[in-house]
């Protein structure tokens, strides 16, 4: 569902008058992941960026985020995205050093990145680092930044925890030259962004699919394959 210009223009405006309180009181803050859920499955934690904001190209989905019109409409949860937001800006390494701290203290083996928000630039090479450190915790995330993900696997590799995968969307070109895992969408009328050769789809937990990885779900996708989600 799109929503009007105008409310979209409303929820921003709040959304960054509760950022720009985060940015003023960065050094007393900190870093909030979330614990599994009935959506991403028990044993998937998640830290989020805030939607729009923090996505570098959202232009085309940004009418229909889902993150934005369903999750961010409670004060605690806009509250922890501006948070992070606020100290991802402000100090990046400090944003990822407290997930690593974070990831030991809870035993973490599952890891969604940004269920809201996008990484971008030097985020790559700090997932890539995080799972270095952290072996044993399997780390998950889609992005839209094809151009930074795609500068950063020209010269480096990920490490074989992390499970990267490019977001398509309606209007949007994909640009893949790696070929990532990829994600697409399946619209009410039927219209699909999906490859004709088809894609698996989602399991709807994604402790479910991680523990069955090696026979469905992002966690086990390979290169050229490709997940698919009803548009939520």
């Amino acid at each position: 569902m799109a929503y009007t210009i105008k409310a979209f223009n409303e929820r921003m405006k709040k959304i960054k008058a509760r950022r720009k309180e985060a940015l003023k009181n960065v050094d007393d803050l900190h870093v909030v992941l979330q614990r599994g859920n009935r959506k991403t499955g028990v044993d998937c934690w998640t830290v989020s960026l805030l939607p729009v904001i923090d996505c570098k190209n959202c232009k085309h989905c940004k009418l229909e985020c889902y993150d934005l019109w369903h999750d961010l409409v409670y004060p605690t949860v806009v509250w922890d995205r501006c948070r992070n937001s606020a100290i991802h800006e402000k100090d990046p390494e400090r944003f990822w050093h407290e997930i690593d701290l974070q990831l030991n203290a809870n035993f973490v083996s599952e890891l969604r990145i940004n269920v809201g928000g996008d990484l971008q630039g030097d985020d790559f090479m700090w997932v890539a680092w995080l799972a270095k450190e952290n072996p044993q915790c399997d780390i998950l995330f889609f992005t839209k930044s094809y151009e930074d993900i795609n500068a950063y696997l020209d010269k480096h590799r990920f490490p074989k925890n992390v499970h990267p995968i490019m977001s398509a969307w309606n209007g949007l070109e994909i640009v893949n030259p790696h070929r990532l895992p990829e994600s697409h969408v399946l619209y009410p009328n039927g219209e699909t962004t999906a490859p004709q050769y088809g894609a698996t789809y989602c399991g709807g937990n994604c402790s479910e699919c991680h523990y069955r990885k090696t026979e469905r779900g992002c966690w086990g996708l390979k290169k050229g394959e490709s997940v698919i989600f009803n548009a939520h």
